[in-house]
C-alpha cells in the first residue's frame, strides 16, 4: 500500500508588533470609532496603506534591502576600513 501524500496548506505568517502606549491607544480609539477590532483595523487598514505607501517609495528607485544584507555590508565595510 502506498503511503498518502497531502498537499500542504500554506498558512499566512505570524508577527508580533510592540506599541508605544499612545500609539495603541490612538489606534484603540480608531478602531472603537469604527466598529471593528484593533486587529481588524492593522489587517484592512493599516498593513494595506503602509503597503502602497512603502511601493511607491520604492518606485521611486529607492531599493529594499534585507536586515541581513545591511549588516553584512556594515561588517564588510568594518573589514575594509580596519
Amino acid at each position: 500500500m502506498r503511503p498518502v501524500y497531502r498537499k500542504r496548506r500554506v498558512l499566512p505568517t505570524k508577527f508580533m508588533q510592540s506599541l508605544d502606549p499612545q500609539v495603541y491607544g490612538e489606534l484603540r480609539k480608531i478602531a472603537k470609532e469604527r466598529g471593528i477590532t484593533m486587529q481588524e483595523l492593522i489587517r484592512a487598514v493599516i498593513v494595506p496603506d503602509w503597503m502602497n505607501k512603502d511601493q511607491s517609495r520604492n518606485a521611486s528607485g529607492s531599493p529594499r534591502r534585507s536586515r541581513t544584507a545591511r549588516g553584512a555590508s556594515k561588517r564588510l565595510r568594518a573589514k575594509i576600513t580596519a
